[in-house]
C-alpha cells in the first residue's frame, strides 16, 4: 500500500466517523431535554433527602455530582444513538435510554420518598419488573410487595 492510498483510506474513515457522530449528535438532542430535567429533579430531591438524613449539603458537591451526571448522560446518549445508527435499529436507542432514564427516575422517587420519611427499594422494583416480564407477578408474596416502599415515620 502506497502512502497516497493509505492517506485516502485514512481520510475516508475520518469522514465516515465525523458523519456518524454528527448524525448521532443531531439525533440525540431531543433526548437531552428529559435528561436535563431528570438531573434537576434528582438534585432537588437528593438535597431534601440528604437534609432529612441530617447530612450537610455543600453546594460544590451538589454541583459537581450534577455535572458528572450530565456528562454521563451525554455519554449514554452518544452510545445509544451511535449504536442505533450503526445497526439501523431504533429500538436499541429507545431501550438503552429507557434503562438509563428509568433508573434515574427510580432514584428520584427514592429520594422523594426518603425526604418524606419512607424507604424505597430499587432492587425490589427490579425484582417486581422481572416477575412482571416472566408472568409471575401474581406469585409475589406480601413481604416482597411491601419491601418496595416502607413507611418509616415514627
Amino acid at each position: 500500500m502506497t502512502e497516497d492510498s493509505a492517506l485516502i483510506v485514512e481520510s475516508g474513515a475520518s469522514a465516515a466517523l465525523v458523519t456518524l457522530l454528527k448524525t448521532a449528535v443531531l439525533r440525540m438532542i431531543p433526548y437531552a431535554v428529559p435528561g436535563l430535567f431528570l438531573v434537576i429533579l434528582d438534585l432537588a430531591y437528593g438535597i431534601k433527602a440528604a437534609r432529612k438524613r441530617g447530612e450537610t449539603v455543600r453546594a460544590s458537591t451538589a454541583i459537581r455530582r450534577s455535572l458528572t451526571k450530565v456528562f454521563l448522560y451525554v455519554c449514554w446518549l452518544i452510545l445509544a444513538t451511535t449504536i442505533a445508527i450503526a445497526f439501523d435499529k431504533t429500538w436499541l436507542e429507545w431501550g438503552t435510554l429507557a434503562l438509563v432514564y428509568g433508573n434515574e427516575f427510580l432514584s428520584i422517587v427514592g429520594n422523594y420518598l426518603e425526604s418524606k420519611g419512607m424507604s424505597f427499594s430499587i432492587a425490589g422494583v427490579y425484582r417486581w419488573l422481572l416477575k412482571l416480564f416472566a408472568g409471575k407477578v401474581g406469585q409475589m408474596s406480601d413481604d416482597e410487595a411491601n419491601e418496595i416502599i416502607k413507611d418509616e415515620k415514627k
